[in-house]
């Protein structure tokens, strides 16, 4: 009787990933499991932005059309992928904020990628690592915004530019841009550096742009008018925030959270890489500045700062993952612990309007009409908005536009603190005809009739 022998191979005959793609992998690894770490430690908080894109992306997917039938103050690129992905978001809305995440675990990549192509292979590596780590980026990728997608978009328009000099490289490099600015118009930032790295490729950018921009834009020609009102003319026309709050804003994201892009400034980077940071400056003189603006320029910060980083390289793995770890710990806690506005970053709570949501589920129909000054209401509540109504829109519309709206209405809610609030007369007015209800978050305005004997404590 023979027996077989099966032999186990000897690994060295194993094929072995590449040290490159070990290390993309390594990237990609840590900054998935950074982002889903992030995300599950600061699951409680959100950014207002979020339910406005959710509700218009729900809306525009059974029928509304933007610009038309309701407000957008930015192009429709984000409507369109919220639209797309509908069907998950209804079941479980953090779904979205999941495809955010992985996105930017991508940019990542295309980091490392930039910065093996400027360094080598450690300098990829701790570029790649520095962008999965850097505060700014980790908590724009576990939001629900365009920011992420924007730099996603644009740094993938320099990865062809600069992994080919080819005519067709150059058109899709614009195609790129002209995808990022059809999602939100400060993707122009990336323009001025993609001609700094192919000024002899320009002309074919520049097609691609334009071929790509008039075939997105094209299904909206209907809207055009009402398009360039709502995300240029009233952008021009928003309140100014505070100069000192903008430079405070402006210092911190740009400046404070990349201490090694400074550093490196010593030296004499790349000017395509100097610029993409040093350009970062100009949201000081835009009329509002927000944390996540300056997304655009994180991976231009951590290519400037990966030769510095290398240092850290060095450590023993464990210390190194340690330390990682430890960082993106400290600044979850604070972003969840630290109130509503933490350094800054929006950081409102679900936990404190979950009382006011199951108010709304049990004193209004399925499917209802309320009035909400923000978008989480009538989002989470699976309730229609009146007139699709939230804080942006009340410097373009009066009490009295609203008070034509409210006889359908099962609800009014008013929020506290920031991004909140009615035209002027409206609270009198809810006050005189409506039942109110004050919560820890809110008010809430219910018709006499509504009964609130069902609802839990």
């Amino acid at each position: 009787m023979s027996v077989a022998v099966v032999q186990r191979p000897d690994s060295a005959t194993v094929p072995q990933p590449s040290p490159p793609l070990r290390q993309l992998l390594i990237v990609l690894a840590a900054a998935l499991l950074l982002r889903v770490g992030f995300a599950l430690l600061t699951a409680n908080t959100y950014d207002y932005d979020e339910f406005v894109l959710l509700l218009n992306g729900r809306d525009y997917a059974h029928g509304a059309v933007p610009y038309r039938d309701f407000m957008f103050f930015h192009p429709p690129g984000m409507l369109v992928l919220l639209r797309a992905v509908e069907p998950l978001t209804k079941l479980w809305w953090p779904l979205a904020r999941g495809m955010m995440l992985v996105i930017d675990s991508a940019t990542a990549g295309l980091v490392w990628y930039l910065g093996r192509r400027l360094y080598g292979s450690r300098g990829g590596l701790a570029a790649g690592l520095l962008y999965a780590l850097n505060p700014l980026a980790l908590i724009a990728a576990v939001r629900i915004g365009q920011d992420s997608l924007i730099t996603a978009l644009g740094m993938g328009g320099l990865v062809l530019l600069l992994s080919d000099r080819s005519w067709k490289n150059a058109i899709l490099a614009g195609a790129c841009l002209a995808l990022a600015i059809w999602i939100k118009y400060p993707a122009v930032y990336f323009l001025p550096i993609y001609v700094l790295v192919a000024p002899r490729q320009t002309a074919g950018m520049a097609l691609g742009l334009a071929l790509a921009g008039a075939a997105l834009f094209l299904p909206y020609h209907a809207e055009l008018h009402a398009l360039w009102n709502q995300t240029v003319q009233f952008q021009r026309t928003r309140w100014s925030m505070d100069f000192g709050t903008r430079i405070e804003t402006t210092a911190l994201f740009w400046l404070a959270v990349n201490p090694l892009a400074l550093l490196a400034l010593r030296r004499r980077p790349p000017p395509w890489v100097a610029a993409g940071f040093a350009l970062g400056g100009l949201f000081v003189f835009t009329s509002q500045v927000y944390y996540h603006y300056f997304v655009l320029v994180v991976p231009f910060a951590t290519l400037l700062g990966a030769p510095t980083a290398l240092y850290f390289t060095r450590l023993p793995k464990p210390a190194l993952v340690a330390l990682i770890g430890s960082a993106a710990l400290v600044w979850g806690l604070i972003i969840d612990l630290g109130g509503q506005s933490p350094l800054f970053v929006t950081a409102a709570r679900l936990s404190d309007i979950r009382p006011t949501i199951r108010l709304l589920d049990c004193t209004t129909q399925a499917h209802a009409t309320i009035l909400a000054d923000r978008d989480e209401y009538p989002y989470l509540a699976s309730r229609q908005a009146v007139a699709h109504y939230f804080w942006n829109v009340g410097v373009l519309v009066d009490a009295k536009y609203l008070e034509q709206r409210l006889p359908h209405a099962q609800a009014m809610v008013l929020s506290y603190g920031a991004s909140s609030g009615y035209p002027a007369g409206l609270v009198a007015y809810l006050n005189a005809r409506y039942r109110r209800v004050d919560t820890r978050a809110n008010t809430v305005w219910l018709p006499p009739m509504s009964g609130l004997v069902h609802c839990p404590s």
